[in-house]
């Protein structure tokens, strides 16, 4: 019986599940679109409804329907499973106990854990004046699902144990926590709960507020559930599930670092604010954004750490297709005669004013020139101008980046040909440089040899039939090894047990569907004959070269051996010229 995961894959058509995500169109034998997860001008999402594959040639990604899940909607394998078995009507209890421990109990552990935490904090007078004091309504600790962790040390692992769970899976979970000495104890104690929700609603971890009477120098002042199958801080972003409806009206979301930022903003009316918990954006986090809105408002602490994590932000927006701004609140409500930290401060002290506010950003470039563009000696400014040059360096626009570079001209008194020389003399590297996320290769941007090129022509045209077949067979022994690896397994229908030589493999049966050949004319038996001769003949070329290389070591005092390297350059070059004698169909 076949398992879920194969069922699913043959109810479901990759192509017509792609095309509620993507406008694609026919490309040879294949379909491309505009890859959803970079930046292009040109299509090199590839879809191959024969294999069932996507791969895109930009950024390097690729794989099959539940891949694409997961990446487009930010979801863990067991949340895309449910997905895709619900579109193919197919019923998940058939799915094996083990993948249904992997990743079912955990979810389970995670709800139950939530509400136990809001029982106690129904019972806990501590936590709910805590909340009190902070301004929170009880409409927004049931719409948040806040809860609270009392001192015990074990009494949620207890009433999880009482449920039914294994102890196992509480670790697994994170809620629970086992001693050097065996003994099982909470995670989190004495805290204000918030519970961490997936893109489904679905709560998948927790971060932890320590209340301020049991705050000592040695206790973190928030504590988050550990990485586990079903959450990774990095794609979380706090309030989303309760205000991604709001981001989409108000056309941009407002991003705060804590959780009781957000809290504040969405009583005051700012409902399309999110919170990063206290680190920069990552790009899964922009990805799920960009779903919503290409518009984020910047709003973190205006502390060391915070204008970091603002920076980077802010560059790596950029890089991704976003408008970014910066809402410099603190300052904004200084000059209102204010004294604020963060939002949630704000609202504490006047609410109603975070709205109108909330308008008052700035574009990334002009909180780069006020940042850096500072008053005082040039020596002392050198290193501002430099830094704010780095940024006007990355903008990919010419006329912005023309702009720019006036406006920094403008606002420091130097002249524009000046700065454009120091601009052009900055290196991308450096300690004045932001470090930029590590982005995939442009497969168009790796240099194949040759004979990698023609070898590739000639797997593409494989069919597996006896004519093919033969052809490659003839000509097998002039492959590169790692091609000669994916046509023993095309030969015998076999996937290639290496990922690399399957991602190779995939990635010639896309590139061949572009088109049925690149000579017009030309039929595809008569195409594999001459890319055989030319890849026969690259072959001798690469051997040549090399032995031209011996020869010339030599010094010009031959020995034997070198005498030797001689014949054969000579029988080599023979063969090459009989191959060049004969019609040379491909170019590449």
């Amino acid at each position: 019986m076949a398992s879920p995961i194969e069922e699913i894959k043959s109810r479901l058509d990759l192509v017509g599940f792609l095309r509620g995500y993507l406008d694609l169109k026919p490309a040879g034998r294949n379909l491309k679109a505009s890859c959803p997860f970079h930046k292009e001008r040109t299509p090199s999402f590839m879809v191959s409804p024969e294999r069932q594959i996507w791969h895109c040639f930009g950024c390097n990604e690729g794989g099959d329907i539940f891949k694409f899940l997961m990446k487009y909607e930010n979801l863990e394998f067991y949340e895309a499973l449910q997905v895709l078995a619900e579109k193919a009507g197919i019923e998940l209890r058939r799915v094996s106990p083990a993948d249904q421990r992997e990743f079912g109990v955990l979810y389970d552990i995670s709800r139950i854990s939530m509400e136990f935490y809001q029982k106690n904090l129904e019972a806990s007078e501590v936590g709910r004046g805590y909340l009190q004091k902070r301004g929170v309504v009880s409409e927004s600790i049931e719409n948040f699902g806040i809860g609270f962790a009392s001192q015990s040390f074990e009494d949620l692992t207890l009433h999880l144990i009482n449920v039914g769970f294994d102890v196992k899976d509480l670790v697994r979970s994170g809620m629970t926590v086992r001693s050097e000495k065996g003994k099982y104890f909470d995670r989190f104690r004495g805290r204000i709960m918030f519970p961490l929700f997936n893109n489904f609603g679905k709560p998948v971890g927790f971060s932890g507020r320590i209340l301020p009477n049991y705050e000592t120098e040695e206790t973190a002042k928030y504590l988050n559930s550990p990485e586990t199958p079903i959450f990774s801080k990095s794609k979380i972003l706090y309030g989303l599930v309760q205000g991604k409806e709001a981001i989409r009206d108000a056309g941009f979301t407002l991003i705060v670092e804590g959780m009781m930022d957000v809290i504040a903003s969405h009583q005051d009316g700012v409902k399309n604010t999110i919170g990063i918990s206290g680190t920069a954006l990552t790009i899964d986090q922009l990805r799920v954004l960009h779903r919503h809105t290409n518009k984020l408002v910047l709003n973190l602490d205006n502390d060391a750490a915070g204008k970091q994590a603002t920076e980077r932000s802010i560059d790596l927006g950029l890089e991704n297709d976003f408008e970014v701004r910066v809402l410099d609140l603190g300052g904004i409500a200084a000059g209102k005669g204010l004294q604020i930290k963060d939002a949630a401060d704000l609202v504490l002290l006047k609410p109603g004013l975070l709205k109108d506010l909330a308008g008052q950003s700035v574009g990334g470039m002009e909180y780069y020139c006020r940042e850096f563009l500072k008053d005082g000696d040039i020596s002392d400014r050198k290193q501002g101008i430099r830094m704010a040059l780095q940024k006007v360096r990355k903008i990919s626009s010419a006329i912005e980046r023309d702009h720019w570079l006036k406006q920094v001209a403008d606002r420091t008194g130097i002249r524009e040909s000046s700065l454009r020389e120091e601009m052009e003399k900055l290196g991308t590297t450096g300690p004045e440089a932001v470090k930029k996320v590590d982005i995939p290769v442009d497969l168009r941007d790796i240099k194949l040899s040759r004979r990698e090129l023609i070898a590739e022509r000639l797997l593409g045209c494989f069919s597996g039939d006896s004519a093919s077949k033969e052809r490659v067979e003839k000509v097998k022994e002039f492959l590169p090894q790692k091609y000669l690896e994916v046509y023993y397994c095309l030969a015998e229908g076999k996937q290639p047990e290496s990922e690399d030589f399957a991602s190779l493999a995939n990635l010639i049966n896309l590139r061949s569907g572009l088109g049925e050949t690149d000579a017009a004319g030309i039929s595809r038996e008569e195409e594999m004959e001459e890319l055989g001769r030319n890849l026969e003949m690259e072959f001798w070329m690469e051997k040549r070269d090399s032995l031209k290389k011996l020869i010339q070591a030599s010094g010009g005092d031959p020995d034997e051996k070198t005498l030797g390297y001689i014949k054969d350059f000579q029988d080599i070059t023979a063969k090459i010229e009989a191959l060049r004698a004969k019609k040379i169909l491909y170019n590449g």
